[in-house]
């Protein structure tokens, strides 16, 4: 652990005194502009040199507590202190915004102005994180603090911290719908805000809109329905589902700057990635009326909206894909590894996702991947390593299902199935009679299950479907495993 810096305290206690409560008359003793009682100390202005143990003047303490009269005597008898720094490189403007006194900071920043007309850098001083008041402002949740900043000097919104984050970025992130406003509006004159969209990690305000757009922890971007929300007595969960559904803080980004939805992060997800793993299928339909090409929206691991949707289970916008046909593009497109949507849904088990999937007409079931695996192939080495009951009924369901719609598996799976089969014939043998004992159970616990289905479904008389009706065979099969599958959800849960 590092040592802790001492430093000392050279303020004067009837300075610190006067400074921390608000006592103007004491301050003008202190400063030896009032009369002293016989007894007291006399004061003089060298008492404004001294600072607290943190490194802050007489101008950082008054800011930060908010009394106003007492800052503006110190700044008249000292104007060099509004400068100052203290040991975390806080000005006293930087102290007043984040405590939230409006009146002072907007006094501080009106000063700061005249001291530097050419640039203000005293206005948009940093502090040792690299943040400006205005940060301080926007994430402590002081809204007329960044009003009065932003009338200031608009200049600051464009200002970055040392982690490369904005104050719009932050405003976004919090769920401040009211100070994206503020950022991002127009001057009187008609002068486009200058405001970052800055974020973490390559991220812009964009991507935190589209985060910060799930029901659960969505909470005033509509401040007229949030109190209503509030006056009828309903909970911030039941607030958030129903404003999600308004995508305020996505379209309100996008209408002042539709060029962010094409800014990718550091692991190359643009924001309609986002929305596809958040599953939020209405601010993904806003990002395609905007973005044209969003099958070719790639990120680092060329995965388009529909991967990224089926490794995250989300069912519904799935869905929603494999019912529009303007998504044919993506249907069988292949990422980094040579995997479709298909291919991932059976990796991962999404046993609704590769429903869906599977009944659309679109989706190609003879696609390798650079492993020269089919979809089957991926089903058949992922039965042999899971070791759950039900993970091994969904492979064996997935398997069947494959079969029924005319899968079958690639020729160079097969071959090194076969060579890998002889490498290890001798080794194990009873893992191996232990796993194929298993796999007879699960499959004649399916195969039973699957029976009883099928007999209540199937019409008396031995009839055999032919011509058009022998497709209802595929589609009893995948009722069967829709069914089988939930069955095994609600009872059976490994």
């Amino acid at each position: 652990m590092a040592a802790r810096r001492e430093t000392p305290h050279t303020m004067k206690p009837r300075v610190l005194k006067a400074v921390a409560t608000g006592d103007l008359g004491l301050l003008e003793q202190a400063l030896g502009l009032k009369p002293s009682p016989a007894t007291a100390e006399q004061g003089d202005l060298s008492c404004l040199d001294g600072v607290t143990a943190g490194g802050g003047s007489a101008l950082h303490v008054a800011a930060s507590r908010g009394h106003l009269e007492l800052v503006k005597m110190v700044c008249a008898q000292a104007p060099s202190l509004i400068r100052r720094r203290n040991h975390l490189g806080d000005t006293a403007l930087i102290c007043a915004a984040r405590a939230g006194h409006a009146d002072v900071a907007d006094y501080l920043a009106a000063r700061a102005v005249e001291e530097n007309e050419d640039g203000n850098p005293t206005l948009r001083a940093t502090n040792s994180g690299g943040e400006t008041a205005m940060h301080e402002a926007v994430r402590n949740g002081h809204a007329l603090v960044l009003e009065k900043l932003m009338s200031r000097d608009s200049g600051l919104a464009g200002v970055v911290d040392g982690d490369g984050v904005s104050p719009l970025y932050l405003a976004v992130a919090s769920n401040r719908a009211d100070m994206v406003r503020v950022l991002i509006r127009e001057s009187p004159d008609g002068v486009k805000s200058s405001a970052s969209f800055s974020g973490p990690d390559g991220q812009t305000a964009l991507h935190a809109a589209v985060y910060v757009s799930r029901g659960e922890s969505l909470q005033r971007w509509e401040q007229t329905l949030a109190s209503k929300v509030y006056n009828y007595g309903r909970t911030a969960r039941h607030h958030g589902t129903l404003l999600a559904q308004k995508l305020e803080p996505v379209e309100l980004l996008l209408s002042n700057n539709s060029s962010l939805a094409y800014i990718q992060d550091n692991e190359g997800l643009f924001p309609i990635h986002i929305a596809a793993i958040m599953g939020n299928v209405n601010i993904v339909r806003k990002f395609i009326e905007i973005c044209l090409d969003y099958d070719e929206l790639l990120d680092n691991k060329r995965r388009n909206i529909l991967h990224c949707a089926v490794e995250h289970g989300r069912v519904m916008l799935v869905r929603h894909i494999c019912g529009n046909p303007k998504f044919l593009r993506m249907m069988n497109a292949r990422d980094g590894e040579g995997n479709t949507p298909l291919h991932l849904s059976v990796k991962h088990g999404q046993a609704m996702i590769f429903f869906f999937l599977m009944v659309d007409p679109r989706v190609n079931l003879a696609i390798m991947n650079n492993e020269g695996s089919t979809p089957l192939d991926v089903a058949s080495n992922k039965i042999q390593s899971d070791d759950t009951l039900l993970s091994s009924l969904t492979d064996t369901s997935i398997i069947i299902c494959l079969n029924l719609c005319g899968a079958y598996g690639s020729p160079c799976h097969l071959a090194k199935k076969l060579k890998d089969n002889r490498c290890s014939k001798e080794k194990k043998e009873s893992s191996i009679y232990a796993n194929v004992s298993r796999n007879m159970f699960n499959n004649s616990i399916f195969i039973g299950f699957s029976s009883a289905l099928a007999a209540a479904s199937t019409p008396p008389g031995g009839y055999i479907a032919e011509g058009a009706d022998a497709d209802k065979q595929e589609i009893t099969g995948f009722i069967l495993f829709c069914l089988r599958h939930c069955f095994l959800e609600q009872f059976c849960p490994c």
